[in-house]
Parts: structure tokens; C-alpha cells; sequence
């Protein structure tokens, strides 16, 4: 798990299964304000413990603020400074070298297919398979730690075992394996994307198994086990749930565009008020701790979010769900729905997290430092 410092939504692709495509067609604004990076950096660090950080989008590398982020991670510190991308920017040998020098260490690469049918296909940019492998070829140069990034989907994922001898092929030893979720492009373009999956497991199971062989590093993320087999990879799904969750917080809607349409392929359903079923939901990611385990806790006299953390092991990789455990136990005290969704995201993050001014967990999320946390009161 990583800090994700996110500098915009906007691409020079426009990825079929991309979820922050909007599905009205709006255009993309968002642009993080240079001056915010510092103090957000800071807070990351110090108050949350990360010592990594994901520069993200969109695609981050085409903001003019893209080398003054790197430059804030490093000055502060961190000790993996990560661009996830497409890679494009980075077929530019000059580009590449100035992102080294300002203090990038890895890069997390978007590559869809072992061909341009595949890729160009997916980006809908006809020559940005060329232009992402030379990007590759030049971190790699450059000393920067590659991973690639593909989305199984319908297009790639009886090619994927070709895919692998790809990346293998341009020095890249590490590759992350997500699923698909059903928000944005992935919702438009449905029939294009979604697959059977279990047709589809047959491939992907045999795919992964040629990787590991191979040498690969795999982590996957967001792949339903049954019937996928992750056998031999590392799991991430504790991120794609945060995505999930973080997307349907952005919905101001009583229920999700794609509810009763994409519930039964959608590994996410469970943070969904709407997918999920009764008291199945998950609050708490990082660990999976449902609804009905806290509001249990709670009928039993837990009344505090430091409380539900003792009792269930919840809120103690993160602080992240620590202001959805408070709401929850408001609504059970007061006998009402819970739904995560009418909370905020803090400013400072577009990832995976709730407001959480004015909550403290003494060091739930580092581990118990007598005398740094505030009074019960604040709870």
C-alpha cells in the first residue's frame, strides 16, 4: 500500500474500460494545485505512516506539475516514489531522464496487449503501443524499476500467456493483473469488455501459472477467486475494494448506474450498499469486517471506533475506514440504514478514504505510541 498523490483526471487516452470516463460525457477538470502537495505529502508521512507514494491521474505525466511532485516526494523523503502511466511521455529519452533526476524510482505502466491490435484497440490512439514499449525501454535505462499493468478483459485474456512473454521480452520483470470494474468506460462499453468469466478463468488461471513459471512477479487485484486461481501471485484486492469504494462515493445518486447489470461480474459488490447483501458489506478493507460484525459489536456495548478496532482487528492497516466505523455506529445506536456513500472524501485524497477531521485512533493504523494521540473525547 502506497500514499496515491493524484495530479489530475485527465488522459490522452481513452482506455474501453476506463472508470473515470464519464458516463454523461463530461469533460475532465480536476487538476491538483501544486502548493497542495507539500503539506498533503507531510500528512502522509507523518500522521499516516506511508513511506511510499503512487504519483497518479489520469495520466500524470502531461501536468506541467508532474516534475515538481516527484521533486516534493523526494525532498520529503519517501522511500519508493512511484508513477503510474501509460508510458507515452516517457518514449521521450529527455523526459525520462529529467524524471530520474528529479527523484522517480519506479513506474507502474499500462500495457494492454502483446500487440498493437490489442493495445491501440483498448487506448483507442493508434500507435501508442510503439510509444508505450519505447517509454518502457527508456525507464529501464534510465534506472528506473518497471511494472506493467494490464486489465483482463475481453479483448486480451486468451492472449495473456503471449502478453507475458512480451513484457518478459522488453526486461520487465514485474506486472500487476487487474479485473475490471463496472463504472465509467467499463459501464458504456460493456459488451466489448466484459467477458464470462467462467470461460474465461480457463486462460487466466493458465496465463498466471506461465508467469510464475517464467519468472514473473505477479500481484493481482480485483480477480474473483473461484474462479480465478491466483495461486503463486500476491493479492492487491485490498486496493480494488478501496477503488470501488472511492468511486461509489463519488455518486451522488441513490443507486449506482450499473446496479442489477454488471452485480454479478462486479468483484466490488460487497462495499456497494446496493450490491451487497444484507449486513454483507464491507466496511473496513483492509482486514474485511462486515456491517453485521460491527453493529454486533456495538449491541454489545462497543461504542467507539478505537472500541471496534480492538474488538475486530478493523481500522488498524489504515485510518481509512475509521470515519465509515463511526457513522455505523451512530446508525445502529440510532436504529437507522448505514450507507457510506453520504459521507465525504477528505480534499486531500481522491482514493479510497473518508473525512476523517476529528477522529483519532490511538495509533490504530502504526501501532500504539503512549502519549502521541489525543483525548477519547475527540472519538
Amino acid at each position: 500500500m502506497a500514499k496515491f498523490l493524484t495530479l489530475t483526471d485527465k488522459c490522452n487516452l481513452r482506455c474501453s474500460f476506463c472508470y473515470e470516463i464519464p458516463i454523461d460525457g463530461s469533460p475532465h477538470t480536476f487538476e491538483a494545485e501544486p502548493e497542495t502537495f507539500a503539506p498533503e505529502l507531510y500528512k502522509a508521512m507523518h500522521d499516516e505512516g506511508w513511506k511510499e507514494v503512487v504519483i497518479t491521474g489520469g495520466e500524470p505525466t502531461m501536468m506541467p506539475t508532474f516534475f515538481r511532485a516527484i521533486a516534493e516526494c523526494h525532498r520529503q523523503s519517501y522511500e519508493k516514489i512511484i508513477v503510474a502511466s501509460n508510458g507515452r511521455r516517457f518514449a521521450y529519452p529527455d523526459f525520462t531522464r529529467r524524471a530520474r533526476l528529479a527523484g522517480l524510482t519506479h513506474a507502474n505502466i499500462s500495457l494492454f496487449g502483446h500487440n498493437r491490435i490489442i493495445h491501440d484497440g483498448t487506448t483507442k490512439q493508434r500507435g501508442s503501443f510503439e510509444q508505450t514499449n519505447e517509454g518502457i525501454r527508456n525507464l529501464l535505462a534510465a534506472g528506473i524499476n518497471v511494472s506493467c499493468s494490464v486489465v483482463v478483459n475481453k479483448r486480451n485474456y486468451k492472449e495473456l500467456s503471449p502478453y507475458m512473454d512480451h513484457v518478459w521480452s522488453l526486461g520487465v520483470r514485474r506486472m500487476l493483473m487487474m479485473g475490471l470494474k463496472p463504472f465509467g468506460g467499463a459501464f458504456l462499453e460493456r459488451d466489448k469488455v466484459f467477458y464470462d468469466f467462467e470461460e474465461g478463468a480457463p486462460f487466466v488461471n493458465a496465463s498466471i501459472r506461465y508467469g510464475v513459471e517464467l519468472g514473473l512477479e505477479i500481484t493481482t487485484m480485483g480477480l474473483p477467486s473461484p474462479p480465478f486461481d491466483t495461486t503463486g501471485t500476491q493479492d492487491d484486492n485490498v486496493r480494488a475494494l478501496k477503488y470501488f469504494d472511492y468511486v461509489l462515493k463519488q455518486m451522488d445518486v441513490d443507486e449506482p448506474y450499473c446496479a442489477d447489470i454488471l452485480c454479478d461480474s462486479c468483484f466490488g459488490r460487497d462495499v456497494c450498499p446496493v450490491g451487497a447483501a444484507p449486513g454483507q458489506l464491507i466496511v473496513c478493507k483492509c482486514v474485511t469486517v462486515r456491517e453485521s460484525t460491527i453493529r454486533e459489536g456495538v449491541r454489545e456495548g462497543l461504542t467507539t471506533v478505537r472500541a471496534i478496532r480492538d474488538a475486530t482487528n478493523a481500522c488498524t492497516e489504515c485510518k481509512t475506514c475509521a470515519a465509515d466505523i463511526k457513522a455505523l455506529i451512530a446508525a445502529e445506536q440510532e436504529g437507522r440504514p448505514f450507507d457510506p456513500r453520504k459521507l465525504d472524501l477528505p480534499s486531500s485524497t481522491r482514493h479510497g478514504a473518508s473525512d476523517t477531521a476529528g477522529l483519532t485512533l490511538d495509533g490504530s493504523w502504526t501501532g500504539d505510541t503512549p502519549g502521541r494521540d489525543e483525548p477519547e473525547a475527540s472519538r
